[in-house]
């Protein structure tokens, strides 16, 4: 324990001493962790062309640095038990102030990217990862009791949300990064992959923003994770909650149009050595279709129609205990976790359709697709044991170089289905997956260059998928082994070039093995990044796949990445912003195709696929707490010329046209305002979107806002969602979709609808 005055001093280390500089500026700011509590003891370190300063966090989680050189620095913190920052460029102007307000997250073994954040003025500090990297608040959005992660993400560019059986809430979605196929985007929780063997992919539907502290979406192949190279769009990475360095706790409450209730508990903190977060959630939702009837004609001479009644309410329920021992110092930890999601979800409406598509009131006709009863329930237990280990001597400021990390999950997806066929859906159906994951991790800094570093991963992972349904005509149940090996190494030749090289090496008891590059080289000129990257994916065979055609090949793919970022001035309403440029190449695409009743039709690889697309966004803050920002994005995915696209049995595509379901264009204007206690918070975002979009409609906008206020320990939040009512037609309307060109004429497409205008009132009491 430091004396008291100690810890009220800021504590001012440089490697030499600061001498007076003719333009010199100044850096002052604060470190808190995700919770919003200081941390304090955590280390500075700005370094320069030939100007190096340190600084430590009082207790009050403050720093000062009264005097530094202008130009360019990067910064790095740390602070024992956290994840540490780095890479992150921002500007010294002389007489100015550079403001740095630092969010720290809690230690954790795996990762995507860069955990924790770092605003200059306002404004967020200039990244020097090499790929692009949105990162996404669950814990805002909880607070404004948002109960599905999906319609944000959904939100970003060139991030399809694909519906794979309508759009009402309760159906399966997955994402899809930069292309059609779900597949093709690596899905991590906590650093372990979910993809599972029988889609390719993973159902977000039920994620709970409550349970999650950071989401992280890194786009394209560029070598800034250590996960493996099996994706091609990207990934997308969800940390859950962890224990916190002081005890806090939340009572939530929330309710919302179709008499949606939200409850979440939550506790977290720190007793001597052991660290604990705590949570339980529960959701319900009668739904926007409820106790709905509609008429059923049954087949034959003199047969009367029967009424039948429809629904679509939600029962959910999320669970996660985690304990943490950390070792003398801070020094490592080992870790237990425990989550789940229970949920029954009635999808009877959802999967209905009216047999006339201007016709869907109460006792509407729907003798074409009716699933009275239909219901899906789930449980995804997930148990998981992590080790930390600090090596190397300790530095001045008492942190090791080197560290060493082990991570196990076993995950168990399991599902049952109540009246619904088999053939429907690949997501919908009984079926019992475990996947048990191994990870093993080494990272290093290296002494005496410029930003050296190394790293190496292991990753084991096995699968057993029991789903008779989903593989028969083979065996009800099947395995299957992967495993990566990654190395890593990144380096710095002078202040301005950087760069990162890395080697996957990849085996699947499915195809065989590959070896996949990837290279990144960064150009820092002042206030400004610019990145490129280059690398090759790849995408086995899936299971359920094999099980219908075992000749099927591996994806290959080619990408590059082509981006800048830069910060229009060092003021505190510097205006920023970004693009990048993006072409992948994806040889062998498995494509498969379904006939109205269900039946596999055709499953094959088609030759080529081509992605490509470009990025923008900006940033202007209007004052210190309301900022404007804007995006674009154009998703360009087509198929090349190939002579199974000709096939009647094909499926219905033509080369160098549009994927159906991936909308060109989308675009995004927000107006977000973060005002202190007692005053007025909120946001207003219009997120738009092109034809040939996942709900298969023209071109449309859709419209949310929130608005709400702190008092004490009290936050009260009134948000609300597709406040224009877009598309709030309650059913999937059969063939009533914007038509698909194919060869010879159109083809008719399924219109998806959205749930209607919702608002919801949250309240949260912290202590």
């Amino acid at each position: 324990m430091w004396p008291r005055y100690a810890l009220m001093t800021i504590v001012l280390l440089t490697t030499c001493a600061a001498p007076a500089y003719a333009a010199s500026g100044s850096v002052s700011g604060d470190v808190r962790d995700t919770a919003g509590m200081p941390v304090g003891r955590a280390q500075i370190v700005l370094q320069g062309q030939s100007n190096r300063y340190s600084a430590a966090t009082d207790a009050r989680g403050e720093f000062s640095i009264a005097v530094v050189g202008e130009g360019m620095y990067v910064l790095t913190v740390r602070a024992s038990g956290y994840a540490p920052i780095a890479n992150r460029q921002f500007a010294v102007a002389a007489g100015a102030v550079a403001q740095l307000n630092v969010v720290l997250a809690r230690a954790a073994v795996n990762g995507v990217a860069t955990l924790g954040s770092v605003t200059v003025n306002g404004a967020n500090a200039l990244s020097r990862a090499s790929a692009p990297v949105v990162d996404i608040n669950p814990q805002s959005l909880a607070a404004q009791g948002a109960f599905q992660l999906t319609d944000v993400i959904a939100q970003q560019l060139n991030a399809t949300m694909v519906h794979e059986q309508g759009g009402a809430p309760g159906l399966p979605q997955t994402l899809a990064l930069r292309g059609p196929d779900p597949q093709e985007t690596l899905v991590d929780i906590d650093g372990h992959q979910v993809n599972n063997e029988n889609t390719g992919d993973f159902d977000l539907e039920l994620l709970d923003p409550a349970e999650f502290a950071g989401v992280q979406i890194v786009y394209g192949v560029g070598p800034s994770s250590l996960v493996g190279a099996d994706y091609e769009g990207g990934a997308i990475n969800f940390r859950t909650i962890e224990p916190t360095a002081r005890s806090q706790g939340l009572l939530r409450f929330s309710y919302g149009s179709f008499d949606s209730f939200g409850e979440t508990l939550e506790a977290s903190g720190t007793d001597a050595r052991i660290g604990y977060a705590l949570l339980y959630r529960r959701f319900t939702t009668q739904g926007e279709v409820n106790d709905y009837p509609i008429v059923i004609a049954l087949p034959g001479p003199g047969v009367l129609a029967q009424t039948a009644i429809v629904g679509s309410s939600i029962d959910a329920t999320t669970t996660l205990a985690k304990v943490r021992y950390s070792f003398a110092g801070n020094a490592g930890f080992v870790e237990a976790t425990f989550r789940d999601t229970a949920a029954y979800r009635d999808l009877s409406a959802p999967l209905s359709s009216p047999d006339d598509p201007n016709d869907f009131g109460p006792n509407a006709p729907f003798t074409q697709n009716n699933f009275p009863g239909a219901a899906a329930l789930t449980s995804a237990p997930a148990y998981g044991l992590d080790l930390q280990l600090p090596l190397g001597r300790k530095d001045a400021s008492g942190e090791t170089p080197s560290t060493l990390t082990f991570s196990h999950l076993t995950n168990v997806s399991d599902q049952s289905v109540e009246n619904i066929q088999p053939n429907l859906n690949p997501y919908l159906l009984d079926a019992n997956d475990r996947v048990d994951d191994d990870i093993a991790r080494f990272e290093r800094p290296l002494p005496g260059k410029i930003d050296a570093q190394l790293a190496f991963s292991l990753d084991l992972r096995r699968e057993t998928l029991d789903a008779p349904s989903a593989l028969a005509p083979g065996p009800p149940q099947q395995t299957a082994t992967q495993g990566w090996i990654v190395g890593r190494y990144t380096w710095s030749s002078n202040d301005l070039f950087h760069y990162t090289l890395a080697t996957y090496y990849s085996w699947d008891s499915t195809f065989g093995t590959s070896v996949d590059p990837r290279v990144a080289v960064l150009w820092t000129p002042h206030n400004s990044v610019v990145h490129f990257s280059f690398g090759t994916g790849f995408q086995p065979p899936l299971l359920t796949n094999l099980a219908f055609n075992p000749s099927l090949l591996a994806e290959r793919s080619v990408e590059y990445d082509l981006g800048a970022e830069r910060r229009f001035g060092d003021g505190p309403r510097a205006s920023s912003g970004s693009f990048d440029v993006y072409n992948t190449v994806v040889n062998n695409p498995t494509y498969e195709t379904q006939a109205a009743d269900g039946a596999l039709t055709f499953l094959g690889n088609i030759g080529q696929n081509v992605y490509r697309g470009l990025e923008l966004r900006a940033e202007q803050p209007l004052s210190r707490n309301v900022s404007l920002t804007a995006a674009y994005g154009v998703d360009s995915a087509y198929p090349t010329s190939d002579p199974n696209l000709s096939n009647p049995s094909a499926p219905p595509l033509l080369p160098g046209q549009q994927f159906q379901g991936v909308p060109l264009h989308k675009a995004q204007l927000a107006l977000q305002s973060r005002q202190g206690s007692g005053a007025l918070n909120f946001s207003v975002g219009a997120t738009y979107e092109s034809d040939a979009n996942e709900l298969n409609r023209p071109t449309y906008v859709l419209l949310d806002a929130s608005v709400g206020t702190t008092f004490g320990h009290t936050d009260i939040n009134v948000s609300g969602t597709n406040l224009t009512n877009q598309y709030d037609d309650k059913f999937t309307l059969v063939n009533a979709g914007v038509p698909l060109p194919i060869p010879g004429g159109t083809m008719p497409t399924n219109a998806y609808s959205l749930q209607g205008a919702a608002v919801r009132v949250t309240v949260t009491q912290r202590f």
